[in-house]
């Protein structure tokens, strides 16, 4: 049987949300086969360790891979620009940006109240981390991408972003703003040879809650499912995906409910 190879030896990346869940699991695929990663959090505990793991690894494998952290906060104007000048001052370009960096603010803030009754501070914290920090993200990888007439932008969407949430009103309205900035970023990018494109997941098994997320299938993602899938577009195999967003829910958005 023939296996399709993704080739992401001596590429640069940096990947947001690096700490856990699909960002750490993207860093760790990324360096095993070969790319330099910028590790991107604000977690510096979790963030320092799991890169000094994931960089003994790479070594160990001699995949030629390196994990780098960067204490970031993508809400964050000058952390976004300093994570972009780490890669291109260390390893003197940028290929790939995975931005991984989110949460609903309900269950990040621990606010598990209507909409009508969230505090400011829970509605920005939605708003700034799912939006405003992959802009962020992108207007400071660009540049060099555009610069050095390459590069692949992927963004992290959500199943949230069609249905909705009465609770973590801003996470939905975030992702769902960025099926658009997706484009906006195609558009501006495609003449230059960037490619950006979005990736939204139904329920993932980063945390036992989603177990409990109606899906067709039955189950939740595995958190490998996701990133797989996100490689795949990101490499020389999906070079004719440009400005679209892609859904892989297991079905959810066709669950009667």
């Amino acid at each position: 049987m023939k296996t399709i190879e993704l080739h992401y030896e001596n590429k640069v990346a940096i990947v947001t949300g690096a700490a856990s869940g699909m960002g750490l699991l993207t860093s760790r695929e990324l360096a095993m086969a070969g790319t330099k990663v910028i590790m991107c959090d604000v977690n510096a505990e979790a963030l320092d360790r799991e890169a000094t793991a994931i960089a003994a690894d790479a070594a160990s494998a001699a995949s030629g891979g390196e994990a780098v952290p960067c204490l970031c906060d993508v809400r964050n104007w000058d952390d976004a620009q300093k994570a972009a000048a780490l890669a291109t001052e260390r390893f003197g370009r940028l290929d790939l940006l995975f931005s991984f960096a989110g949460g609903n603010e309900a269950r990040c803030c621990n606010s598990h109240v209507p909409f009508h009754e969230q505090p400011k501070d829970v509605i920005d914290w939605g708003l700034d981390v799912n939006l405003r920090g992959p802009v962020y993200m992108a207007r400071a990888c660009l540049p060099t991408m555009v610069a050095q007439g390459s590069g692949v932008i992927c963004l992290l969407g959500s199943v949230t972003g069609f249905e909705g949430d009465g609770n973590g009103s801003m996470y939905g309205t975030a992702k769902s703003g960025l099926f658009n900035f997706t484009k906006a970023l195609a558009k501006d990018g495609a003449t230059h040879g960037v490619r950006a494109f979005c990736v939204s997941p139904g329920p993932v098994l980063t945390r036992p809650g989603m177990a409990g997320m109606k899906t067709l299938i039955g189950r939740a993602a595995d958190p490998s499912e996701v990133v797989d899938f996100a490689l795949y577009l990101a490499s020389e195999k999906g070079a004719f995906i440009v400005g679209t967003n892609h859904v892989i829910d297991g079905g959810r958005l066709c669950v009667s409910r």
